[in-house]
C-alpha cells in the first residue's frame, strides 16, 4: 500500500490530508472523518484494506494532527462550521460521490453532512443523533481539557482506553493509546463541545443517501437507543442497515 500525504492550502489555512491512491471508482471516493483528538492515521487500515477498490481520502481537521489550526490557535466548536469545513475540502479536491465515514465526533457528523450536503452515502460509527451534556457535570470536564492545570491525555487515558472492544487485537490497542498521548487540549475540548451540544435528530428525514451504523456490542458510551431513535427518523433514507460488530 502506497498512503500518500500532502497539504492544501483550504480557506488560509493549511490542511493535511492523505489517500490510499486507490482506483477512481465511478460508486464514490470514500472519505473518513478522525474521531476526537486525532488525526487521519486512524484509516490507514480502510486504505489499505481498499486499496484496489476505492480511493480512501482522509485528513486532519484544523488543530489536529498535521493539520494548522483557526486563527488564533483555534479549533472548531461549532457543527456547522465543521461540516461546512469537510465539505469545502471535498469540493477542493474536486472529489465526486463522496461516500462520508465517521466515528465519535466524525461519526455524529454523518447524520449533519448526510442531511444538508449531496453525499453519495454515510457511515456513521459509535455515532448518535443527539446529546446534550454541555452544562451538566460532564460539559464541566470538557472545559477543563485546556486548562493549563489539566492534562488532556492523561486525565482521557482510561476513559479511552474504556471504549475499546475486549476483541481489539494488541496492536491497535497500542496505536490508539500511543494516540492519546499526542492529543491537544484544545483540539479536543472543541471536538467534545461539538459532541456533547449536538441534536440534529428533527432533520433527519432530509436524508436520503443509503445510511450504514455501525455499533461495537461493548460500546457503553453509545448504547442502542441512539441507534435506534436515528433509525426511527431516517424515514426518506434509500436504504437503512444496523450492523452489531461483536467485541
Amino acid at each position: 500500500m502506497a498512503i500518500t500525504g500532502q497539504y492544501i492550502n483550504l480557506d488560509g489555512i493549511k490542511v493535511y490530508y492523505e489517500t490510499n491512491n486507490g482506483p477512481k471508482n465511478p460508486l464514490g471516493t470514500i472519505v473518513c472523518l478522525h474521531t476526537a483528538g486525532r488525526d487521519c492515521r486512524q484509516y490507514h487500515g480502510i486504505m489499505d484494506i481498499f486499496a484496489d477498490k476505492y480511493e480512501v481520502v482522509a485528513f486532519d481537521m484544523p488543530a489536529h494532527g498535521k493539520s494548522w489550526p483557526l486563527p488564533g490557535n483555534k479549533a472548531i466548536y461549532d457543527y456547522r462550521v465543521y461540516g461546512q469545513f469537510c465539505w469545502r475540502l471535498v469540493e477542493a479536491l474536486g472529489i465526486e460521490n463522496p461516500v462520508f465515514i465517521g466515528c465519535s465526533v466524525g461519526g455524529n457528523m454523518m447524520y449533519h453532512i448526510a442531511e444538508t450536503y449531496p453525499i453519495k452515502a454515510m457511515v456513521a460509527m459509535q455515532a448518535s443523533t443527539y446529546i446534550k451534556a454541555m452544562g451538566t457535570a460532564y460539559g464541566t470536564t470538557v472545559d477543563l481539557l485546556d486548562n493549563p492545570y489539566v492534562s488532556c491525555q492523561h486525565s482521557h487515558w482510561d476513559f479511552s482506553e474504556s471504549l475499546m472492544g475486549q476483541k481489539c487485537p494488541p496492536e491497535a490497542h497500542d496505536f490508539i493509546m500511543w494516540g492519546v498521548c499526542q492529543e491537544c487540549g484544545r483540539a479536543k475540548k472543541g471536538d467534545l463541545s461539538i459532541y456533547n451540544n449536538f441534536d440534529v435528530t428533527g432533520e433527519l428525514d432530509k436524508i436520503t443517501c443509503p445510511c450504514l451504523l455501525i455499533r461495537g456490542t461493548d460500546d457503553w458510551n453509545v448504547p442502542d437507543h441512539y441507534y435506534e431513535t436515528a433509525i426511527k427518523g431516517l424515514v426518506n433514507a434509500e436504504k437503512v442497515y444496523w450492523e452489531k460488530v461483536e467485541g
